[in-house]
C-alpha cells in the first residue's frame, strides 16, 4: 500500500468508532427530542407559528452548526497531540520503517483532523438536519408541509452550502495555522505545560499591561487572522435586498445563493493577498519545521 495512503487509514481506523459517536449521539437525542418531547413555534412576534421553510431552514443551519463546532473542537484537540502521540505509544518506530517521511508524517494527520473529517461532518450534518427539519416540520406543521417545500431552491441552496463550506474550510485553516502549528510546537516541547505557557504569552500580550509595554503585534495580529479565517468562510458579498415576511426572504436568499457563491469565493481568495496571511504561513512553516526537527531527534529515544 502506499505509505501516505497508509497513513490516512491509520487515522481513519483509529478514530472512527470516536468520530461516529461524536456526530451520531447528538443527533440521536435531537431526534428523540423531537419526536417526544413538547414543541412550540408559536412567540409574540409570530403568533401563527414560523412558516415551514424557514423553520427547515433554521434547523438545518443549527444542526450543521452544532455538529460542525463539535467536529472542529475534536480535531483540533487530537491535531495538538499528534507530535507527541507517536513517540508515546512508539509507533513512529514503525512510520520510520515505511518510506515516509517526518514531513507527511505530521502532515497526513493534519489534515485528516483539520480538515477532511469536518468536513466529512458538515456533509453528514446537511443530511443530519433535512431530517431533523422533517421531524420539527411534522410536529408542527404536518408532514405535507414539509413535503411541499421548494425542493428545487432547498437542494440548491444545500449544494451550495457544501461548496461553500469545501472551498472555505482549507482556506480558514491556513489563516489559524499559526496557532494551530505554535500549539502543538508547544505540546511536543512541554506537554501540557506548553499550553499553559502559549496561554500566558498570549494572555500577556493581550493584557492592558501588553498594551503599556507595547506589545500591540498580539492583538493586532490575533484580530486579522480571526477576521481573515471568519472571511475565508464568508467573505462579506452581500445578496440583493430583499424586504418582506420572513418566509420570502428565506426564498430569496435560497435562490439567489448559486449566483452568490461564486463571488463570495472569489472575495475569500483576494483576501490571501494580505501581509497577514503571508506572515502567519511564515510564521506556520517555522512551527513545522521546529515539529519535524523534534520528530527526528526524538525518534530514537523514548520520550
Amino acid at each position: 500500500m502506499n505509505p501516505t495512503l497508509a497513513l490516512f487509514q491509520r487515522e481513519w481506523l483509529q478514530h472512527r468508532f470516536a468520530w461516529s459517536m461524536l456526530l451520531l449521539i447528538p443527533v440521536a437525542l435531537a431526534a428523540l427530542a423531537l419526536s417526544f418531547g413538547q414543541v412550540s413555534v408559536i412567540s409574540e412576534d409570530s403568533p401563527e407559528g414560523i412558516p415551514a421553510l424557514v423553520l427547515s431552514a433554521s434547523t438545518v443551519a443549527a444542526s450543521m452548526a452544532a455538529l460542525v463546532a463539535l467536529a472542529s473542537v475534536s480535531g483540533l484537540v487530537t491535531a495538538v497531540g499528534l507530535a507527541r502521540r507517536d513517540h508515546a505509544d512508539r509507533s513512529v518506530e514503525f512510520w520510520l520503517s515505511l518510506p515516509v517521511s517526518h514531513s507527511r508524517s505530521l502532515l497526513v494527520p493534519m489534515v485528516v483532523h483539520l480538515v477532511l473529517l469536518p468536513l466529512a461532518a458538515f456533509a453528514f450534518a446537511l443530511v443530519a438536519g433535512l431530517l431533523l427539519s422533517a421531524l420539527l416540520t411534522a410536529r408542527t406543521h404536518g408532514l405535507a408541509a414539509w413535503w411541499a417545500l421548494p425542493w428545487g431552491d432547498v437542494l440548491g441552496a444545500a449544494l451550495v452550502a457544501l461548496l461553500r463550506v469545501f472551498a472555505g474550510w482549507p482556506l480558514m485553516v491556513l489563516w489559524l495555522s499559526p496557532l494551530i502549528l505554535l500549539a502543538m510546537l508547544a505540546y511536543a516541547w512541554l506537554r501540557r505545560w506548553g499550553l499553559v505557557v502559549l496561554g500566558l504569552a498570549l494572555a500577556v500580550g493581550l493584557s492592558p499591561l501588553g498594551s503599556i509595554l507595547g506589545y500591540r503585534l498580539v492583538p493586532d495580529m490575533l484580530a486579522k487572522l480571526g477576521q481573515g479565517a471568519a472571511q475565508a468562510l464568508l467573505s462579506g458579498k452581500k445578496m440583493n435586498d430583499v424586504h418582506g415576511s420572513a418566509d420570502e426572504v428565506v426564498r430569496s436568499s435560497f435562490q439567489q445563493a448559486p449566483s452568490w457563491v461564486w463571488t463570495d469565493i472569489a472575495g475569500s481568495l483576494e483576501n490571501l493577498a494580505s501581509p497577514a496571511f503571508v506572515g502567519g504561513l511564515l510564521v506556520s512553516g517555522l512551527c513545522f519545521y521546529g515539529l519535524v526537527q523534534w520528530r527526528r531527534r526524538g525518534a530514537s529515544v523514548a520520550v
